[in-house]
């Protein structure tokens, strides 16, 4: 008898070796930015190795700085993880037309996705109408305001150019000065840019310019320079804003001394207890009314690169990142919107409103520096905050086309 369940045991383990040693391996490389993004990538490899028993994830998790590095390396080896996690729009691009990106068109139409997911997602995605990646996560960017501070003035969310600036006018009457930034780093003026790009020029303009086949010169770019230089001429942005970075620049509304700022939804994640509820949210108003409506929306995403091995494993972790469980469970963790429409949503007020925005938004761009090469986004981001201080719209875009002719030849 005490053979008999020696045996039995000695069977169960070889099994269980067994299945360890001839698992298919998925290796997963990870652009990590906190241990709470760590902690649920590990977790959801767990749980899908517990469903597909004959699967082994492995993560791979890189600094941002390390990864960006190592994922060229991996591309230049042609050798790395089956499975890579990068950022939509120009970023995944640049590598599509290099080949390095394998088309998941047949995949997104074998497994019924693009009913599922909202086509601001699907454009950051798709190059030529191919798609070559799975969204998972993103954010929007607009204005965050004082609920009391709106009422006790009377006042409404704008949501075009005329009543924003009626609102500016309005808060700057009585005191307050209507927008705060913080620009010591440079990279926040690239918002305004981004958003007066986009609700005047539209987004494939905008995407054109930041990949260099517009000159900076054009008509629409001086269009851009001139509704900025609007808001500059009147005062309605805090002064020294060049000294603070954008946390430095956030008290002035929490004491009512400004009325809004222009930001990402990561800013939610720093209000303090006693005032979120009174913060509210709306959308970069609608200058002209023959532009389809388009969102700042940085995306991220997972794509199988080319040099990747026909791995069947592969394409069904992808397909378990697509799902609305594994979205809706890390998104709500990390604070940051599903793309997968069918995801349930948290019930964070500024969760809910810019779900809503981007679901309805035609198309997304990603933020000045991912929508660019690296050079010229260091250029522009300085030759912005120095028009926010000088307001002279012919030197900002004669650097800024010396900046463009620069970076592209």
């Amino acid at each position: 008898m005490r053979n008999l369940v020696f045996n039995n045991i000695w069977m169960i383990c070889l099994l269980l070796l067994s299945q360890k040693v001839f698992a298919e391996k998925v290796t997963v490389g990870i652009l990590s930015t906190s241990g709470v993004q760590r902690s649920m990538y590990s977790s959801v490899a767990r749980e899908f190795e517990k469903a597909n028993p004959g699967i082994q994830v492995e993560m791979l998790f890189r600094s941002d700085a390390e990864y960006k590095e190592q994922i060229l390396q991996w591309f230049n080896e042609g050798s790395g993880p089956d499975i890579l996690n990068w950022q939509g729009g120009e970023r995944l691009y640049q590598h599509v037309r290099q080949g390095r990106i394998a088309n998941l068109s047949t995949f997104w139409q074998q497994h019924d996705l693009h009913d599922k997911f909202s086509q601001a997602a699907k454009g950051a995605v798709s190059l030529d109408n191919d798609i070559y990646a799975v969204p998972v996560s993103y954010y929007q960017w607009g204005f965050y305001y004082r609920k009391s501070l709106f009422d006790s003035l009377g006042m409404q969310a704008p949501t075009d150019w005329q009543s924003f600036l009626a609102v500016c006018e309005k808060l700057k009457s009585q005191g307050v000065t209507p927008i705060t930034i913080g620009a010591q780093y440079k990279w926040p003026t690239a918002a305004w840019f981004d958003y007066l790009n986009l609700r005047l020029n539209g987004l494939a303009y905008h995407q054109a310019l930041l990949k260099g086949e517009i000159p900076f010169t054009d008509s629409g770019v001086r269009q851009v320079f001139e509704h900025w230089k609007e808001l500059l001429a009147k005062g309605y942005f805090v002064d020294r804003y060049n000294g603070w970075n954008w946390q430095q620049a956030m008290p002035f509304m929490y004491h009512k001394l400004a009325g809004m700022t222009l930001i990402g939804n990561f800013f939610a994640g720093t209000l303090p207890e006693v005032l979120k509820d009174d913060f509210r949210f709306f959308p970069f108003p609608i200058i002209n009314n023959e532009v389809a409506v388009f969102e700042e929306a940085p995306l991220d995403l997972f794509m199988i690169p080319s040099y990747a091995r026909q791995n069947t494993s592969a394409k069904r972790f992808l397909l378990y990142l697509a799902s609305k469980e594994f979205q809706q469970k890390f998104n709500r963790e990390v604070g940051m919107i599903p793309p997968n429409m069918q995801s349930e949503l948290s019930n964070d007020y500024f969760i809910q409103q810019g779900t809503k925005i981007l679901n309805e938004a035609e198309g997304v761009s990603q933020f000045f520096d991912r929508d660019t090469n690296a050079e010229l986004a260091g250029a522009a981001t300085e030759i912005f905050t120095t028009f926010m201080d000088n307001k002279d719209i012919q030197a900002a875009l004669l650097a800024l086309e010396e900046a463009r002719l620069n970076a592209f030849n």
